[in-house]
Formats: structure tokens, sequence, C-alpha cells
């Protein structure tokens, strides 16, 4: 084990999920830095699902980051804007949209700046605020802020292919509480920016145990509890 120290204090990391086991509950939620025992159970279903991929779901998530990178290359082309600021107008826009109207929201919103129609000349199936937070990065050509993490961390995963950045979704979070054989739990729940940091510290360690880039393994649970979902 070794301590290191972060923005958001000292964080221990073992070297191996087997050296893990050997701690208490406790322990293992004072290094996730949570007040409750649940860090342990985090590390344990995010784990079942990596276990449980079937070998498509393996490939479709290695290379999910690296196709969402390909489209926003194309916009960028036919719209001649910078591939990250589509990346970060998607990510804007992707709060509760699926992935396919997604990308149709996003090159609707860049062909209407782009044109210099206003951003009431079309439709996007996401709240009126992400509409009005990619309008503004069109605007702007600023990033999307660290304080936003999840968007934050999908554009930079899309844009750059960021390994240093994981996408916590609501996905995540359900892979977090339940495993495959206990049934899905449906929430919405959001978690503090603390509590964000910690997720995506354990996701980090288990790309690394499972040898895999942190944004390919978050990417290959949310395609195997998407799938298992909707059966």
């Amino acid at each position: 084990m070794k301590t290191i120290q972060t923005k958001y204090g000292a964080m221990h990391l073992y070297d191996s999920l087997e050296e893990l086991d050997e701690f208490t509950h406790e322990s293992c939620a004072d290094w996730l830095h949570f007040n409750d025992p649940n860090g342990c159970y985090f590390i344990r279903n995010l784990q079942t699902w990596i276990d449980i991929a079937t070998r498509q779901q393996m490939r479709e998530g290695k290379a999910w980051y690296k196709e969402a990178q390909r489209f926003t290359r194309n916009l960028s082309k036919i719209h001649k804007v910078d591939k990250y600021i589509v990346a970060a107008v998607t990510s804007a826009l992707s709060p509760n949209n699926k992935w396919l109207r997604n990308k149709l929201d996003a090159n609707s919103l860049i062909a209407a700046f782009m044109e210099g129609r206003s951003i009431d000349s079309f439709k996007v199936c996401t709240y009126n605020a992400n509409k009005r937070k990619a309008w503004s990065i069109m605007t702007d050509g600023e990033e999307i802020a660290a304080k936003s993490p999840k968007t934050h961390a999908f554009a930079m995963n899309m844009g750059r292919l960021s390994e240093k950045h994981v996408t916590i979704d609501k996905w995540h979070i359900r892979a977090c509480l339940c495993k495959p054989s206990e049934g899905i739990v449906d929430t919405t729940e959001s978690v503090t920016s603390a509590q964000y940091r910690r997720i995506e510290a354990i996701t980090a360690r288990l790309a690394e145990e499972n040898k895999l880039k942190a944004y390919q393994l978050q990417a290959v649970i949310w395609v195997a509890i998407k799938q298992n979902w909707n059966r």
C-alpha cells in the first residue's frame, strides 16, 4: 500500500484487490474518505460488472470513446469547429439524453450556430439549461468547467481521450450500487464533487488492475449494465 496526497486529502492506494481484502470495511471507507462502509461494496460491484461483461461488451466498451472521438472529429470537419468544442457541446447536451439523439442534437445546435440562426430554431432532448450551456460554449469557445465534473469529464474523454478523467453518470452510480445477480437499482441519485472524485479514483484503480484505461473500464461497465437493464 502507498499513500498519495491529492487536493482532496490523503488517499491510500493498495497494490492489488487481494491486498484490499485484508482490510476491514472501516479502513476501506477511510481510504475512500466515505463516512459509511460502502466503499468496498462499490469496488466489488464495479469489478463484478467487468467480470460478467461478454467479449462483445468488452470490445464495444474498449472502442467506445475512440468511436465517440471519431464522431467529434467528423462533425469538426463538417462545421469547421474545433473538435474539443464539438465534444464539449455534445457533453453539455448529454444529461438525460440517449446517445444517438445526443449526437443529432449536437449537430443541430452547431449547424444552427454556424448558420447564424437563433437558439430557438431547433429542439433538443435535454434540459433547456443544458441547451443554453452548449450554446454558450459555441459563443465563448470555453471548456466545460471542472465544477461540472460529469460533463467536464465526458468532454475530456471524447475530445482528448483523457486518461485522467472518468465519466461518472447515473449508469456508473447504478453499477456501484448493485451486482448483476441482485437486480439493478433504479436511481437518479447524484453525488457531490468530493464523492465524484472518490468514485473516479476507484474506477481508475480498477482499470489499472484490469489492464484498461479508466475511460475504457467505465465504458465497458456502461455497455454491460445498459444491456442488462434493457433485458
